[in-house]
């Protein structure tokens, strides 16, 4: 398999509403491309995606059960009974008990809440709980953001007579608690035309038809900017109805008069800044979700209900204390486990990382799970072992449904739960081996090789020619980014690398320009320090970036947020060593020498890009042997192919050399035929002509009654040519290189490649490459003048006892087939062209 770093996947959509988008909001038709990537299609759609308002959020009452709800809560304030809210501790979970404890509050409503510990209590209702609630006098409970799952604790609350009420967005399962009222889009009767609403979403409809019913305003300024805030560090869809929560609530996070809030700002450094969604999800919503991750999640509750500003500023100081201490032990975790990859190599194969350890902190390895899932690729579970027990976090890649592969080893768990993305489990430490091995089994029957392989969605192919301001501008309309709307991104393909830098502390950050016919752009890579090691001045690279502005000492520049780079030719430059080899050992077989005319019917397809037909007709058809010959030519298809994304490439081999694995479609990278069974496809194509038409006849004929389509031309016989010549060595260069070895005092000496070759060029005006230097390796074996071996990139030479007569270099079977090749490009081209005109009756011309 060729491996390559990331696949890129370009949109493929319906583009026919392109023009009239453009048109009708004047935007470029790149913008108006994005939009319709996004799934806003049609004008209507466009419009009130660019155009949020507040007013285009559903009506609540559409919420199963919401009317029961609304009556229950608005009879509990009128009789002033004792309502409490019951949250959870993660960011969601906070900012949904503190917007609607705000609002109860503000409505003259005696309200109290409880959130769990995380350490010692877990997610979710617990009937510990319940009975701290009835013994404070409790008479009604709403959940925020849990409750659904909690069967046996509605039934408990119902037996010791108090009322529940669930608002969640967690996913049902066939059996809903019987609570009071069960307010959940994602309940299967729902017929809520927006199911993705965060917990903190779910608590604001609440609120929204709560106010309806009574006829009054919600304090929009106070409680907007705490549902931006859960919603986006929940990370659910910013599409619908959480993009305008998110949008309008952003807009006033500034102007909010939350206090809570404010003090949040001023600490992180935040105040009358544009506040962004990168803002929230890295800097304030790590802080509020500290306090339930090593502190108590009230201390966060606190803070977002808070009157005092003195208060306010000392606990937004005291959430920002325990964060620095959150990330001071997440690193220690994260060295640890990487140290513990690392001593142990079963890693590097296994495709779900188990790492686990004693003294590791459960409310963070989480977060550590994250980051090594993101940097390795792979599911990665992290154990907290205490005593004979283990605490688990999981978070997985989007191609293994880590909750699907849980549930088929769940033998191994005290308790397992969690989504597609992350779970969560218990497990006894004597069975973490076990599980390690099991999970790894359920992967390797899961996973190919293509999915433990990133991908990034692009959004078009740019030049650097077609940005503007304009565009950026227009760019802008369709924030705030996030999940379901992701940030535009455009690749540029081919541009030349300038003024390399890193920049930042340690060299953390990577500062360059990029040049494109003639055109200049600076750009800046933010975390792609570590990318100085595998670039230099004036590499070709695809870069994928989000344009946008850098405002300098007054001075505004276009400038490039380059989000990954990707060296021109890097993947097809790995094939080039196999492909020779594979040139070298054919020419060593003893090969068929009669021509016999084919019988069967040839399809020629005369094409003006060849890559883009041949990408289309894979994307069609399947059960389709591809044939290329020529290394240029096979290049520059694996140079396109990473751009079809990963299922594209899951459906195709590629192999090169003895390698002959079939997929739904198989390509063959081969100079010469090795006499592979080709039976088993339906239709073969030809991208190029071979190098021996021998080969050619040789596999037509094999293939009666089966689709053959060239899409060859004439330009490839001056291709195969060309390669030919830097490949096959002069007879010249052969006795030149012989002759340096003779020089050498030893019979057995090691050769540094780049300093021979550059040697070879300033004294005898000829330049090799490795490709060639390994032919004429092999000529001179077989003439038996010496023996050689090739360890990594140190080529090890043994001189054998010079032969007392004059050896014939032209007759040595491989050369002599070698240049046979190469004086027969001319005759073979005129036997083509004559063929096609002798059989164009019986050929399909399209």
């Amino acid at each position: 398999m060729i491996r390559y770093d990331k696949f890129i996947k370009l949109y493929n959509e319906d583009y026919s509403n392109i023009n009239e988008i453009s048109s009708a909001f004047s935007i470029s038709s790149i913008t108006a491309k994005v939009l319709i990537n996004r799934g806003i299609k049609t004008v209507e759609e466009c419009k009130n995606f660019i155009n949020v308002s507040l007013e285009n959020l559903y009506n609540p009452f559409l919420l199963k059960d919401m009317d029961v709800a609304v009556e229950r809560i608005i009879n509990a304030i009128q009789k002033n009974e004792q309502i409490w809210i019951y949250g959870d501790y993660d960011v969601d979970g906070i900012t949904s008990t503190t917007i609607l404890k705000l609002y109860l509050q503000k409505i003259g409503c005696n309200v109290n809440y409880y959130i769990p510990d995380r350490m010692t209590e877990g997610y979710g209702v617990n009937k510990d709980a319940i009975d701290y609630i009835v013994d404070k006098g409790g008479q009604l409970i709403i959940t925020v953001d849990c409750g659904i799952t909690a069967i046996d604790e509605v039934k408990y609350c119902n037996e010791k007579g108090i009322e529940i009420i669930i608002t969640d967005h967690h996913l049902c399962k066939e059996e809903m608690p019987n609570a009071l009222a069960v307010i959940n889009p994602n309940r299967k009767d729902s017929d809520y035309p927006f199911k993705k609403l965060a917990g903190v979403g779910v608590a604001f409809k609440l609120i929204q038809a709560i106010s309806n019913k009574l006829n009054i305003e919600i304090p929009i300024r106070e409680i907007l900017p705490i549902v931006a805030i859960g919603t986006v560090a929940d990370v659910v869809s910013l599409t619908g109805e959480n993009r305008i929560l998110v949008k309008e609530g952003l807009a006033l996070i500034n102007q909010t008069e939350n206090i809570g809030v404010k003090a949040l700002l001023e600490v992180t450094g935040l105040k009358d800044k544009e506040i962004t969604v990168g803002h929230v999800g890295f800097v304030i919503g790590p802080r509020i979700n500290a306090a339930g991750r090593l502190g108590s999640a009230k201390t966060g509750v606190e803070l977002l209900t808070c009157k005092s500003k003195e208060k306010a500023l000392s606990l937004a100081v005291e959430l920002d204390r325990i964060n620095r201490e959150r990330q001071e032990i997440e690193m220690q975790i994260l060295k640890e486990a990487e140290e513990i990859i690392k001593n142990d190599s079963r890693y590097e194969k296994e495709k779900v990382l188990v790492i686990a350890k004693e003294n590791w902190h459960h409310g963070v390895i989480g977060i550590v799970a994250s980051r090594i899932c993101e940097k390795y690729f792979k599911p990665c579970i992290l154990i907290a072992i205490e005593g004979n027990q283990g605490r688990g976090s999981a978070r997985s890649i989007p191609t293994f449904d880590i909750y699907e592969g849980l549930s088929r080893v769940s033998e191994f768990f005290n308790k397992f739960g969690g989504h597609k993305q992350a779970a969560g489990l218990s497990i006894n430490t004597e069975k973490i081996e076990d599980f390690r091995k099991g999970i790894n089994e359920i992967a390797e029957e899961l996973l190919m090789e293509e999915d433990m392989i990133d991908e990034i969605k692009v959004d078009d192919v740019l030049k650097i020619k077609d940005i503007d301001y304009k565009i950026i501008d227009e760019l802008k309309l369709l924030k705030p980014y996030g999940i379901g709307n992701p940030s535009p991104l455009f690749i540029s393909k081919d541009v030349k690398l300038i003024n390399i830098k890193a920049v930042g502390s340690e060299g953390k950050h990577l500062k360059f320009s990029i040049e494109d016919e003639g055109n200049v752009v600076d750009c800046i890579g933010f975390n792609l320090g570590y990318k100085m090691q595998y670039i230099k001045e004036g590499d070709r690279v695809d870069i994928v970036f989000l344009p946008d502005v850098n405002i300098y000492m007054n001075e505004t520049k276009i400038q490039l947020n380059i989000k990954d780079i990707f060296i021109r030719n890097k993947i097809s430059n790995d094939i080039e060593e196999k492909y020779y080899l594979d040139f070298i050992y054919n020419l060593k077989e003893k090969r068929n020498n009669t021509i016999s005319n084919p019988d069967n019917k040839i399809i020629i397809k005369k094409v003006d890009d060849r890559i883009r037909y041949l990408i289309g007709f894979l994307h069609n058809n399947d059960n389709t042997l591809v044939i290329i010959n020529n290394l240029l030519n096979a290049k520059r298809v694996i140079n396109e192919l990473y751009f079809q994304g990963r299922e594209f490439n899951k459906r195709i081999s590629i192999n090169i050399g003895d390698e002959f694995k079939i997929r739904t479609n198989t390509l063959l990278i081969s100079p010469l035929y090795r006499g592979y069974d080709l039976s088993v496809f339906d239709k073969i194509i030809f991208f190029d002509i071979c190098f021996d038409e021998i080969d050619f006849f040789d596999i037509i004929k094999k293939l009666i009654y089966k689709e053959v389509y060239l899409l060859f031309d004439e330009k490839d016989f001056k291709m195969n040519q060309v390669l030919l010549n830097d490949f096959i060595p002069k007879l010249i260069e052969l006795r030149i290189i012989y002759k340096t070895f003779l020089l050498n005092k030893k019979n057995v000496f090691k050769i540094d490649i780049e300093s021979y070759f550059n040697y070879l060029s300033k004294n005898f005006k000829i330049k090799i490459n490795r490709s060639k230097f390994i032919f004429i390796l092999e000529i001179l074996k077989d003439s038996n003048l010496i023996e050689y071996k090739i360890v990594q990139n140190d080529y090890y030479i043994k001189l054998k006892q010079k032969p007392k007569d004059n050896i014939e270099i032209l007759e040595i079977p491989v050369y002599k087939s070698a240049n046979f090749l190469l004086d027969n490009q001319k005759r073979m081209k005129n036997t083509f062209l004559n063929l096609f005109e002798l059989k164009k009756e019986e050929m399909i011309w399209i």
